[in-house]
């Protein structure tokens, strides 16, 4: 009898439990596109590992504008060589992660590019093919967001990301 009074109360617990695991929270989203200009680049490399080697790493900062010119940020970033093939006519492979501080909330990015023999830093006329990097989170009011950004290099040496981001927009 206690057996079967024992089993009773797990299923009714486990019912419960399944339902609370169930329940379903609709949630909208806002899509925000942000243009960026990083100026007044600053670069520093690891100093153990020569440029093209694998685990080469780029660390950087500069400062970022909106489109009406206004400061509102800084970039912190870094890349770092993961390409692991001797061919020379291969592109180099590097891991980037860019952290866009805007007006006081961080919005995280990371993925890979390939960087071809001409686009090394100090050639300014060719671009970089830089895939798209994921928006993977963000703090303040980028708490959830996920997305996309480009980044182009211009000749001047200053960058400007695309950012297009989706932020949850949660029920009140």
């Amino acid at each position: 009898m206690h057996l079967r009074t024992l089993c009773a109360v797990l299923l009714i617990f486990a019912g419960v439990a399944t339902v609370q695991a169930n329940e379903i929270i609709q949630v909208g989203l806002i899509k925000e596109t942000i243009v960026l200009e990083q100026r007044t680049l600053v670069l520093e490399h690891h100093t153990d590992i020569k440029d093209g080697e694998v685990g080469h790493t780029v660390y950087f900062e500069g400062a970022l504008f909106d489109q009406n010119h206004e400061y509102v940020g800084i970039l912190y970033g870094s890349t770092t060589s993961i390409d692991v093939t001797n061919n020379a006519g291969h592109h180099e492979v590097r891991h980037r992660e860019l952290i866009f501080v805007v007006n006081d909330n961080q919005i995280i990015t990371e993925g890979v590019s390939g960087y071809s023999e001409d686009v090394k830093w100090g050639k300014h006329n060719a671009e970089w093919h830089a895939l798209d990097l994921a928006v993977t989170g963000g703090t303040g009011k980028y708490i959830g967001a996920f997305g996309t950004v480009t980044t182009k290099k211009r000749v001047d040496n200053t960058f400007v990301h695309t950012l297009h981001i989706y932020k949850p927009l949660l029920p009140q």
